[in-house]
């Protein structure tokens, strides 16, 4: 699998404010670890914050989890020592808030440019959008680097911004123009938290209804919301089934001369393979 087709089903955000708490997400079995220097550090505490940080990850083992830090933005006196305290990590992605325009994005790039020169490695990106202006200029804010690897949607900035209250029907406009403009540009999207920890059964249909909408995963604020998201984001063993029939039965088709074809009653397309493949790839993941 590629960089770019990475399986993010669950990426579990956590403050860097424990050191404790740190070291168990990098055990939790999700796909990602964001670890957040930006809304869960107080103002006067951003320093403590980053040596919290240098101290669970020197030295620490991620496995196959991504690893990424979220940032403070350009607009804020911290955001160059939070990028200079990377040096030395094991981080493979910034994430980066209330992006809300391409420009922005230029000048990430650019940044992350001189990190990458300390961390011997490259780096890649995820963008929130956060703001009624991102919003409008998602699709070229995906478009902006080729360093990025998705859209991630932040609701709790989005409706301090917009007015816009906590409502799945209201909200289904505005996530679904993320998911679009991060598939045209040819990157995922990534759904907001659920804020609710207990609200197991809520988050249930809220992962369900993100994965519906064609994003690629969404965030956890909580060890125990990594299962349910998983699970929500990854194919039953029936799908699995289906998907390894749909590419036998396209791939013996092709080598035959054969066009159109069908299974189960059912044409199947290109369109229809690369649901089929995309299955079988997030499956592969879980293995």
């Amino acid at each position: 699998m590629s960089e770019q087709d990475f399986v993010r089903r669950s990426q579990l955000v956590t403050p860097a404010a424990s050191e404790k708490m740190i070291v168990k997400a990098l055990a939790v079995d999700c796909d990602s670890v964001v670890i957040d220097l930006e809304d869960a550090i107080a103002p006067g505490r951003k320093a403590e914050g980053r040596q919290v940080l240098r101290n669970a990850l020197s030295g620490a083992n991620a496995g196959t989890r991504e690893l990424g830090v979220r940032i403070n933005g350009l607009e804020t006196p911290w955001c160059l020592d939070d990028l200079l305290a990377l040096e030395g990590l094991p981080i493979d992605t910034i994430v980066v808030p209330k992006v809300n325009c391409a420009e922005d994005v230029y000048a990430y790039d650019q940044l992350v440019r001189q990190i990458e020169f300390r961390l011997k490695k490259r780096l890649t990106l995820q963008l929130l959008i956060e703001t009624a202006r991102g919003l409008e200029n998602a699709y070229a804010i995906a478009r902006a680097s080729p360093r990025i690897r998705c859209l991630i949607f932040g609701v709790g900035d989005f409706m301090a911004d917009t007015g816009m209250a906590f409502d799945a029907a209201l909200l289904m406009p505005v996530r679904s123009r993320v998911v679009t403009a991060a598939s045209a540009a040819g990157v995922q999207a990534i759904d907001h938290v659920h804020p609710a920890v207990a609200d197991i059964e809520g988050l249930n249909r809220a992962a369900r209804e993100a994965h519906a909408l064609g994003f690629a995963g969404k965030w956890a604020i909580h060890p125990q919301q990594v299962g349910p998201i998983n699970m929500a984001f990854s194919p039953s063993p029936e799908e699995i089934e289906k998907a390894r029939r749909i590419v036998d039965v396209y791939e013996t088709a092709q080598r035959a001369g054969q066009g159109a074809i069908s299974l189960d009653g059912a044409l199947v397309d290109e369109a229809v393979l690369k649901i089929a493949r995309r299955s079988l790839a997030i499956a592969r993941s879980n293995s």
